[in-house]
């Protein structure tokens, strides 16, 4: 299962013991989160045009940590650390589909990764004659994952050799910009694994600096990792997985696109990851577009998402078949402040949200009717709303903004703003909600989904090379100039 959030927290910091379980769905445990904000600064000159600020993000970040480590262990399964095989392939070794809904597996003191890796020295982890992974780590190179013939292809000897990578830069304050990410490795070979946590049995998770909120979890027995996060001026997306998912997570990259003042400044825009689990390609692409509720504002709305899916660009120098755009990708979800108003009088409006009228509402959404006219997101997919608008709240409080007049105060008419849209195949969207907290003038909104990711079996690789060596003379391999 695949949790998603957004919230645009309206530049606010948290308290140290803000609770964001009802909005991580923590009752109902997911496999993956992957977690959106908008505005953790506030959209002011200086953070704009300045030198970026992660004081936020650290805190955010123990929060979430906290809140998905927290909860106590299910009842443990045996220890296992082969890749799942895959229900309904074939013997041919072709890929197929397995829903991703697993089980809790068993958590071990010995951490197999640490969470910042771009600054690891690369690492040769030795598995006798017939295997060998290379580890290594770039911050300007892209990413890719390959198997790779050793000097002796015919002896059914493998080596596997994995670069991780992002180019993580902004044009505006790229020597600012701190970026922490790291990519995981499937398994192939027990011995390999079992070899990797001897080696890295010392290892302890770095944190963010001083976060007093760290302290209190025992990272060492964390049941969820932090793979990548990003910040973008007040953009900032945080992907987490089960630590016994990580090793099947490959080919992080991360993509920021600003197209906010000049069209191109940081305070409106995205910031959208890349990667694949098993061997699906997903993209989680975290915007904030263009306020406003006058008319002709939505399709400013409407120019943003397309400039965004123009200018988004995963590169990738070794491997060019790598996904380098968002629509390149099997399973794509869009989430953020979006932005989309209602197109109603104000006091209509609030009378239908009294009587919990969403239907109504909803035909009258800017997001719904830009979609059924298919000005945006064309083909995309958005759940059943059947909550009431997120936008715009007075601070702690469950009043919207301009309930109680006040001389000088600026109207907000209510607004669905937050949103949670997906494209592809294989995803089952389980549920779509608000939560109910109030530090912020929006309320948080998530969804749980099931998705289907393609599982190849490296077993079954290994049976088809030995097979072929056994079968072809190598003379006509090489004749054929055949790679593997």
């Amino acid at each position: 299962m695949m949790t998603i959030g957004t919230w645009n927290v309206a530049g606010r910091l948290p308290n140290e013991d803000l609770e964001i379980d009802e909005w991580l769905c923590v009752d109902k445990p997911s496999d993956v989160y992957i977690l959106g904000f908008q505005e953790v600064v506030p959209l002011s000159a200086g953070n704009v045009l300045g030198a970026e600020t992660r004081r936020p993000i650290s805190k955010w970040e123990a929060i979430i940590r906290k809140a998905l480590n927290k909860s106590p262990e299910p009842v443990a399964i045996p220890k296992s650390y082969s890749a799942p095989t895959s229900p309904i392939s074939n013997d041919n070794g072709e890929l197929s589909s397995t829903q991703i809904n697993l089980p809790e597996t068993k958590v071990f003191n010995k951490l197999d990764w640490p969470e910042k890796a771009l600054d690891l020295k690369p690492k040769v982890l030795s598995a006798g004659a017939k295997l060998r992974r290379v580890l290594s780590s770039n911050a300007r190179v892209g990413s890719s994952d390959w198997l790779a013939p050793q000097d002796n292809i015919f002896t059914g000897g493998l080596k596997r050799v994995h670069h991780s990578s992002g180019d993580l830069g902004m044009l505006w304050n790229e020597q600012e910009e701190r970026t922490d990410m790291v990519d995981s490795l499937d398994d192939v070979s027990e011995q390999v694994l079992e070899e990797e946590d001897d080696f890295f049995g010392d290892t302890t998770e770095l944190e963010y600096e001083n976060s007093p909120l760290d302290d209190q979890v025992n990272s060492h027995h964390s049941r969820y990792v932090r793979i990548v996060s990003k910040q973008m001026v007040g953009i900032y997306i945080s992907v987490w997985v089960r630590k016994s998912l990580r090793r099947h997570i490959n080919n992080l990259k991360v993509s920021p696109v600003g197209v906010g003042l000049m069209g191109y400044m940081g305070n409106k825009g995205s910031v959208s990851v890349s990667m694949s689990l098993y061997q699906t390609r997903l993209c989680f692409v975290c915007s904030h577009l263009t306020s406003g509720h006058k008319d002709g504002d939505e399709e400013r709305r409407n120019s943003n998402v397309s400039e965004i899916l123009k200018r988004t660009r995963f590169s990738s120098v070794i491997d060019p078949d790598q996904p380098q755009t968002i629509p390149c990708h099997d399973q794509i979800f869009w989430f953020g402040d979006l932005n989309y108003r209602i197109n109603k009088q104000d006091a209509e409006v609030r009378k239908l949200v009294a009587m919990k009228q969403w239907d109504e509402l909803l035909y009258s959404d800017q997001l719904c009717k830009e979609l059924r006219r298919g000005h945006v997101f064309h083909g995309w997919n958005e759940g059943a709303i059947d909550f009431a608008p997120t936008y715009k709240y007075e601070m702690n409080s469950d009043k919207y903004v301009g309930e109680n007049p006040k001389e000088g105060e600026k109207r907000r008419t209510p607004a669905w703003c937050d949103r949670i849209l997906w494209l592809g195949k294989g995803i089952k969207q389980l549920c779509y909600n608000r939560a109910e907290i109030k530090m912020s003038d929006h309320r948080p909104v998530s969804s749980v989904f099931v998705i289907e990711v393609e599982v190849f079996d490296p077993r079954k690789l290994r049976r088809a090379l030995n097979l072929t060596s056994a079968a072809v003379h190598p003379e006509m391999i090489l004749d054929e100039g055949l790679e593997l």
